[in-house]
């Protein structure tokens, strides 16, 4: 990843809005298991970063699979700016999303570094207007255990998962969020490779209750 490249400015979060807690990394990592134990243990709302209405079985594997990869990334990147839209009226103190916006620019990245440019070029001139997650926990784990946890899976889930499932494509992916943290504070970072499911929900419990204070 180019030390050159520079995340635009996002939107300023608004202190009426809910606390939103991202959760990102590669598929396999055990995003949607840490979403579901910390919505429970928290007793919060939880939802996918991307709005409901954008996720029909058959328009999803479409754009995952076959639509031109800026049709792609246009449509995934306005589902998560509806999200935030959406999540930014809701009363609810704190909100769990599994997944956000950095995910679309993640894919995008570890595919072809000129794909990543043309889209923070794209985003520049909106993003004073996008809100981005106020807590961004990457869950990091190595090809090999994304890839047995990608085996248990069934249907859709695993053929869309099984498109990027490639060593090198998780490597780059990895650089990203690497570099997706040196340029944003509230990014942080889990092995959720080394330590146990438990350990990992432990751990990111207290990032939430420190950093939400709840």
């Amino acid at each position: 990843m180019s030390k050159e490249l520079r995340l635009p400015r996002f939107a300023e979060r608004k202190v009426s809005c809910p606390f939103i807690v991202a959760l990102e990394g590669a598929n396999g990592a055990g995003k949607t298991t840490l979403c579901r134990t910390l919505s429970h243990s928290l007793d919060v709302p939880r939802c996918l970063g991307t709005d409901e209405a954008w996720f029909s079985a058959s328009f999803k594997t479409r754009m995952i699979r076959d639509a031109a990869w800026y049709a792609s990334a246009m449509f995934f990147l306005s589902g998560c700016f509806e999200q935030m839209r959406v999540l930014s009226r809701r009363r609810e103190r704190l909100v769990i999303m599994d997944r956000s916006l950095w995910s679309t620019l993640a894919v995008h990245a570890a595919t072809s570094a000129a794909r990543f440019e043309a889209l923070l070029a794209m985003l520049r001139p909106i993003a004073a207007e996008v809100r981005v997650p106020d807590l961004t926990i990457v869950l990091e784990a190595s090809f090999a255990t994304c890839q047995s946890r990608i085996a248990r899976k069934t249907g859709p889930a695993r053929a869309l998962d099984g498109l990027t499932a490639t060593a090198p494509f998780h490597a780059r992916e990895q650089e990203f969020y690497r570099w997706l943290g040196r340029n944003r504070p509230e990014i942080v970072f889990l092995d959720a490779n080394r330590r146990s499911p438990e350990k990992v929900a432990e751990m990111a419990l207290a990032l939430v209750r420190k950093k939400a204070r709840c």
